[in-house]
């Protein structure tokens, strides 16, 4: 009786952790975003990088928070037009991206 009802419950956890681990995650249309622009010191000293973002999106389709890696002398610009981006209501979520910064030819 012991054993049935050990194998009972950890056949249950394992679902559980399947379920758990099975939720897709929601990701939300964009509808506009606008090109950060390239701040003034990078520009001026020719710096280039990449800046991973993830935003979070609400019910209404606003972006509600913005956490940042890589290069960091970008994340000002990358935060601010990332807040501007409008996306589709009712699929609230996190819209994840790259954005590369590489100053143009002289």
């Amino acid at each position: 009786m012991k054993k049935t009802l050990l194998l009972v419950c950890a056949v249950l956890i394992s679902n559980l952790a399947l379920a758990a681990g099975n939720k897709e995650e929601v990701v939300p249309v964009r509808i506009s975003c606008p090109n950060p622009y390239y701040p003034v010191s990078a520009m001026a000293n020719r710096i280039s990088g990449t800046v991973n973002y993830a935003a979070s999106v609400n019910e209404k389709g606003e972006v509600t928070s913005v956490e940042t890696t890589g290069a960091e002398i970008f994340f000002r610009e990358t935060r601010s037009a990332m807040r501007k981006c409008k996306y589709e209501p009712g699929k609230p979520g996190i819209a994840r991206g790259t954005i590369r910064f590489r100053p143009s030819q002289p």
